[in-house]
């Protein structure tokens, strides 16, 4: 398969991303419909391949399972969603991007942050601050970005 037979730019200046960006929605298990997991493979396989200093993940709530015919259907549906289960995919997706992380050679310089958006919690994991401490103050997420750096 090639980029463009996706919708993807095939343009000489961008084929290295759009040949990733094609293996990420074809191979191996990052092809998920019903799943968030598709974020967590897609990070994998950026921490594996290109070994980017910051890797921004976003997760997405996903659709309701539905049957495949449904879902390859002509006919123009709006997903159902499942905010339950996407935010149960989300804090798994996020551990094992963390995992993957922890792999990498020069990984206990690494510091890792997840935040729910629109809620006051975030999760870091850094050199740079206390083990095992838990904060109770309340900070924005410019000034623990810049905690990190």
């Amino acid at each position: 398969m090639r980029p463009e037979e996706i919708g993807l730019n095939g343009a000489p200046a961008a084929a290295v991303l759009s040949r990733f960006q094609a293996s990420i929605l074809t191979d191996g298990s990052g092809t998920q419909i019903f799943s968030t997991t598709f974020v967590q493979w897609t990070a994998r396989e950026l921490w594996r391949r290109a070994q980017p200093l910051t890797i921004l993940a976003h997760f997405a709530p996903r659709q309701r399972q539905r049957p495949m015919n449904e879902l390859l259907s002509p006919k123009d549906q709006t997903p159902e969603l499942d905010p339950a289960g996407s935010l149960i995919d989300a804090d798994m997706g996020a551990f094992y991007i963390w995992i993957d992380q922890q792999r990498l050679s020069g990984a206990q310089e690494a510091s890792f942050l997840v935040w729910f958006k629109n809620h006051s919690d975030a999760l870091v994991a850094s050199p740079a601050l206390p083990r095992n401490a838990e904060s109770k103050s309340v900070v924005d997420m410019k000034w623990l970005v810049n905690q990190l750096a």
